[in-house]
């Protein structure tokens, strides 16, 4: 048993150090892990368990329950109640991959599920010739500028104000909306993001300070608003979980499941939930789901948003 004991222990202490995710960047990335700490460490502690191990099996088990600690509330919190009666928007979220040149699918995706708001991440300029030719009832709003391959393209059914924080590496990857959805008594804000990858301690740092830029962009709003992006971050993820807290923001997740949406193409074992809509406590949560890959390595997200008046 000790060849089941030993990585047992490993991955416990592992699962353990991704804790100091805020100061060590590789130690954030494998906090993004939590779920598969929980599954993989309730397995080999039940085996060691099972093997008269008791000593190292109760300890791997703890471990295990700490990541089940943050784990949970994805499934055990509820929204507050929807009520059909109240105004209601359709956010629809999705990283097309810049490889990507599914657009015939991508664009009958859009028509079949009828989002209010659209926000497709990596759009070059195809993308945009493509989405400004189909005939969609939107208005489309390029974020990027012109010296950038990449950037947000924005769909949005309604009048709309929008602002571009800038895509480049160093700029805050974000588009701001100023947005009035039908029938909806109060002005909804809406800041889309995409921060980097954090694949290097460079990059890591610049992800940080476009989630940080998220988080005071947020904590200065009131009334409805939203956080919504793929963020390359999971729930567990230091500055993901200062962006909930500074931002004052509930994560659309919860009570909902892990959803992982990234990386489609990989064994499902291995996905992560890292797209996002974090919302004010004026909005609830209808229904959040995830939609087809449509040829990227991300699955498409959709949440349904409806407005809570003040009590």
């Amino acid at each position: 048993m000790i060849v089941v004991a030993v990585p047992s222990l490993i991955l416990a202490a592992i699962s353990l150090a991704a804790f100091a995710g805020a100061w060590v960047w590789w130690l954030d990335v494998l906090a993004n892990f939590r779920a598969q700490y929980l599954v993989a460490l309730t397995v080999l502690g039940l085996v060691l368990l099972a093997s008269k191990w008791r000593k190292i099996a109760y300890a791997v088990l703890a471990v295990a329950a700490v990541n089940l600690v943050f784990v949970a509330p994805l499934y055990l919190g509820s929204p507050q109640a929807a009520d059909p009666s109240l105004p209601h928007l359709r956010v629809m979220s999705f990283n097309l991959l810049s490889t990507n040149e599914q657009y015939v699918e991508v664009i009958e995706y859009i028509r079949s599920v009828e989002p209010d708001l659209v926000f497709l991440y990596e759009a070059s300029r195809p993308w945009e010739v493509a989405i400004e030719s189909a005939g969609l009832d939107y208005e489309v709003i390029r974020a990027r500028s012109d010296d950038l391959i990449f950037g947000t393209l924005v769909l949005v059914k309604d009048e709309v104000e929008a602002i571009s924080y800038g895509f480049a590496a160093r700029q805050p990857r974000a588009v701001q909306l100023t947005y009035q959805p039908d029938n909806w008594p109060e002005t909804v804000q809406v800041l889309s993001t995409h921060p980097l990858a954090p694949t290097t301690a460079d990059r890591a740092a610049l992800r940080d300070a476009q989630i940080e830029f998220a988080a005071g962009w947020a904590s200065e709003r009131s009334g409805p608003y939203f956080v919504v992006g793929d963020l390359n971050a999971t729930p567990w993820s230091a500055p993901f979980r200062n962006l909930v807290s500074e931002g004052d923001l509930l994560n659309s997740q919860i009570g909902f499941g892990l959803q992982p949406s990234f990386a489609a193409t990989s064994n499902a074992l291995f996905r992560v939930p890292i797209d996002h809509l974090l919302h004010s406590d004026s909005m609830t949560v209808r229904d959040r789901r995830l939609g087809p890959n449509l040829g990227s390595d991300h699955f498409v997200l959709i949440v349904d948003l409806q407005y809570l008046p003040a009590p």
